[in-house]
């Protein structure tokens, strides 16, 4: 069964891990799982779970503990126990994959217009929620917001909707949220984005995938790199948006590094697609054939 994205799920019901620096097995884990079988709700026997993420460097303690953590987020759910435990995503999980892998696959791309106009959040949480407060904050975060004053957060892209659905996901009642165009503020614009550290992790995650590219056009990478490549690249550019709201392109410096950051993370993503998925489909033809007819494998971002 596909899964196309269509409806609503509470902005509670599951908890994705977020990502920090340097990475962690469960956010490496559900980019692995994302990647292929976002679409499906088959089971995933743990053993082909665990054969795959060992290809990205993940141990299989790593991988027990990181299962069990993203079944108690309700990000997966499982079914059997032992060798025969299965996985797969829920269906709150699937369908915000859909719509963040949609965000994620659009950042820094240069092509998405920017309408000059802004949306601006401000709100108010007690302290005695102070957890749902956090919550709240965080998916603004992850929607392009960043705050300017206090509680007051402006996104440079439309998001009244989502708003309105993570609002009524945690039960946020004292809000308001409007649009606003660019030319009608007194006194600055929002400053929401930090000029200082992702130019640098910019450069750097363009240099190492240009590198990458070069060996791939070369021919030198083989399917169990190809995979592994997929991932990594995959897995680090997620974590982008999380500190970058998405700037239009018009308000950031000349010498901005995201787009050389993005055609590298492009050519890289789209290079791989083929290694990648005969890698995934050779070890599933060796240890759980059945399963091969959920896997998607997306060519292009």
């Amino acid at each position: 069964m596909r899964y196309d994205g269509e409806g609503r799920v509470s902005a509670t019901a599951v908890d994705f891990p977020r990502p920090q620096r340097g990475g962690t097995s469960q956010h490496l884990l559900v980019t692995m799982l994302g990647e292929f079988w976002r679409f499906t709700d088959l089971w995933l026997p743990v053993r082909v779970i665990v054969r795959l993420a060992e290809d990205v460097g993940l141990s299989r303690s790593a991988v027990a503990t990181a299962l069990s953590r993203l079944t108690a987020r309700g990000v997966l759910e499982n079914d059997g126990g032992g060798r025969a435990s299965r996985y797969r995503f829920t269906a709150a999980a699937r369908a915000r994959l859909v719509v963040g892998t949609a965000q994620v696959g659009q950042f820094g791309d240069p092509s998405v217009p920017w309408d000059r106009r802004w949306t601006a959040v401000a709100f108010s949480v007690p302290e005695t929620e102070r957890e749902i407060r956090e919550a709240f904050r965080a998916r603004l975060k992850w929607l392009g917001f960043a705050p300017v004053y206090g509680a007051l957060w402006f996104s440079p892209r439309d998001r009244m909707e989502q708003v309105q659905e993570i609002a009524e996901g945690y039960g946020v009642d004292d809000f308001m949220a409007f649009r606003v165009d660019d030319d009608a503020f007194e006194g600055r614009r929002p400053a929401i984005v930090d000029t200082a550290e992702p130019p640098q992790r910019y450069a750097e995650f363009a240099a190492a995938n240009e590198a990458r590219l070069e060996r791939l056009r070369a021919g030198e990478v083989d399917v169990q790199e190809g995979f592994r490549a997929r991932i990594e690249v995959l897995d680090e550019w997620r974590a982008f948006p999380w500190d970058d709201p998405g700037m239009p392109y018009e308000l950031l410096p000349d010498d901005w590094p995201l787009l050389r950051a993005r055609r590298a993370f492009v050519s890289v993503f789209e290079g791989t697609a083929a290694l990648a998925e005969r890698h995934v489909r050779t070890v599933l033809g060796e240890l759980a054939p059945e399963a091969g007819a959920g896997v998607v494998v997306p060519l292009s971002i």
